[in-house]
């Protein structure tokens, strides 16, 4: 999960909470309307980062049940940078995701449909998915001691 998984949540969460910054600072839009073009990208690319982290940390050594026993509170960051990639990558790649399932099958369907179900806290998810990541990297760089 080295670098590559916070940075990309990190923008993953800047898009989600884009209607949010742009109510605060209107002339950040311009950048984040630099961003919208990639979101579908964005969002494949972290619901697979999300989705091999999930298989490398729970299967790896130490994994995350044993970071959050002996490192709660990096064990939680890195268990929430896993979930929300998932979830903000799954929410905002299931288009891109849809329109490479061949045919019109129900899986692409209920993807869609429970795509449209997470909207509702995008705003939420992106925030955690900040914060969390951005958590992460200071106990990845030690500006803070695994806690």
């Amino acid at each position: 999960m080295d670098l590559i998984a916070p940075l990309l949540l990190i923008v993953g969460g800047i898009l989600a909470i884009s209607n949010l910054i742009v109510a605060k600072k209107p002339d950040a839009k311009a950048m984040i309307d630099k961003l919208v073009p990639f979101q579908a990208g964005i969002g494949v690319a972290l619901l697979a980062f999300g989705l091999y982290n999930v298989i490398t940390g729970f299967t790896g050594t130490p994994s995350v049940f044993d970071l959050i026993k002996y490192a709660p509170v990096m064990g939680l960051t890195v268990l929430a940078v896993i979930v929300v990639s998932i979830l903000l990558g799954f929410m905002f790649g299931m288009p891109q995701i849809a329109k490479w399932m061949p045919g019109e099958g129900n899986a692409e369907q209920k993807g869609m449909e429970l795509s449209k179900k997470l909207a509702p806290f995008q705003v939420i998810l992106g925030l955690v998915g900040i914060g969390a990541a951005l958590l992460f990297l200071l106990f990845r760089f030690r500006i803070l001691g695994f806690m």
